[in-house]
């Protein structure tokens, strides 16, 4: 199988091309960029990002799309959709599509604007948005598993001096720090709350104030002299940070309310009546179809 790929489709995203060509066998089957677009559709965006920049991945879907399309074809060919049940589970298919398509279109159709409704829902319910209070700092870590306890405090207070006299801070942690990832952190921990570490060194960063660099803090891992950089206090996310979040559930629970009432309008419209006899009648013969297939395996 000769694959034609056209990486221009995937850079420049597929909604800007007219359906290109992806790739053809000598039998003229072939993909294009718009079976690829549904196929993409079906994915959380993410996850769509995720297989376009991941080459061997998309080949991998590209030719799922083409194998699916020439067994589909062979399988016309041999009248396969024709025959029997076959015939039914392909309408089953096809009114699934249109019914999602359908419920699409209705869901799609609703251009209330939520934003000023967001805006009170966050007003009144701020306190389910919360953020706890978190700290940015850095640490230079003497280690007791290297050093008797003794020295490896007193090689802690030794480095606090000199910082206290102005020495780098990075440029000692670099030097001195028995943490394993300092060559690439520089002693940098980054923002972290209160639970994503010991007790006493949380304790003692979230004792601190900014700039001040600690005594040495002992832990399981030994002597930490910590610095810290910022202090974010506990609050809660801005509303611009939630917006998106409490229109998309405004949205969902109107559509859930819509759709429910949409569908006990056909009901009602259309006068649909379920056959309960044929209904049993059904679950008789499906009972005991069941029932066989599990005594013959």
């Amino acid at each position: 199988m000769k694959k034609i790929l056209i990486m221009a489709a995937v850079c420049c995203g597929f909604s800007t091309i007219s359906q290109a060509q992806l790739l053809q066998d000598k039998n003229n089957i072939q993909v294009d960029s718009v079976n690829l677009d549904i196929l993409l559709d079906t994915a959380p965006v993410a996850a769509q990002k995720k297989l376009l920049k991941n080459k061997h991945d998309l080949e991998v879907q590209l030719n799922q799309l083409y194998l699916r399309k020439v067994l589909a074809k062979m399988a016309v060919i041999e009248g396969l959709d024709k025959q029997g049940i076959n015939a039914e589970r392909l309408q089953a298919i096809k009114e699934k599509a249109l019914f999602l398509l359908k419920l699409d279109a209705l869901r799609r159709s609703n251009t209330k604007d939520y934003s000023k409704y967001a805006k009170q829902i966050y007003l009144v319910n701020q306190s389910d948005y919360p953020v706890v209070a978190r700290v940015d700092a850095a640490h230079i870590l003497i280690s007791t598993k290297t050093l008797p306890d003794a020295e490896a405090l007193a090689k802690a207070q030794e480095i606090r001096q000199q910082l206290m006299l102005g020495a780098n801070f990075t440029e000692l942690a670099l030097k001195e720090s028995d943490d394993k990832t300092v060559k690439t952190n520089k002693g940098e921990m980054g923002v972290f709350t209160r639970g994503q570490m010991v007790k006493p060194f949380s304790d003692a960063v979230f004792a601190m104030q900014v700039g001040e660099i600690s005594e040495p803090v002992k832990t399981q891992y030994g002597y930490h002299i910590i610095k810290l950089n910022k202090k974010f206090p506990a609050g809660f996310q801005p509303f611009d940070e939630v917006k998106a979040e409490i229109i998309s559930g405004f949205k969902a629970k109107d559509w859930e309310t819509a759709r429910t009432a949409y569908y006990e309008k056909l009901i009602k419209e259309n006068e649909m009546k379920i056959d309960e006899l044929a209904v049993d009648e059904f679950v008789i013969k499906k009972m005991k179809e069941l029932n066989s297939e599990q005594k013959s395996q």
